[in-house]
């Protein structure tokens, strides 16, 4: 009984904790939001899963590299340092704050074509 319980638990904390707010999101943006109400931010391993949920989000957003397309990954390179940019103040914010009495989630949310040209 014992072993099922912690199966569970296990695959509920394996539910993805950013997801898409395409509601939100205007004509040819992409939004990821990054959920963190359930870290310990005050640890080192908290704040390293937040930055590894941020890049997930900043590649979601971006989309996957090709190797055979040198101009668009360095493309998507580009999009993926702007979104761990745009996230970095409010990643600040949360890590003063301890995310204790804010645990409003990150959102990234960045036009493709904008920053394909950065």
């Amino acid at each position: 009984m014992n072993q099922i319980l912690l199966f569970a638990a296990a695959a509920a904390a394996s539910i993805p904790l950013f997801s898409p707010a395409g509601a939100e999101a205007r004509a040819g943006e992409q939004t990821q939001v990054v959920r963190f109400a359930d870290l310990d931010l005050g640890s080192e391993d908290g704040v390293r899963t937040l930055d590894r949920r941020i890049a997930s989000a900043a590649a979601a957003v971006c989309g996957p590299t090709s190797d055979v397309d040198p101009a668009g990954k360095n493309k998507v390179r580009r999009c993926r340092e702007t979104a761990i940019e745009e996230a970095s103040t409010r990643r600040a914010r949360v890590l003063a704050s301890n995310a204790r009495t804010s645990p409003a989630p990150i959102q990234l949310t960045l036009d493709r074509q904008q920053t394909a040209g950065r």
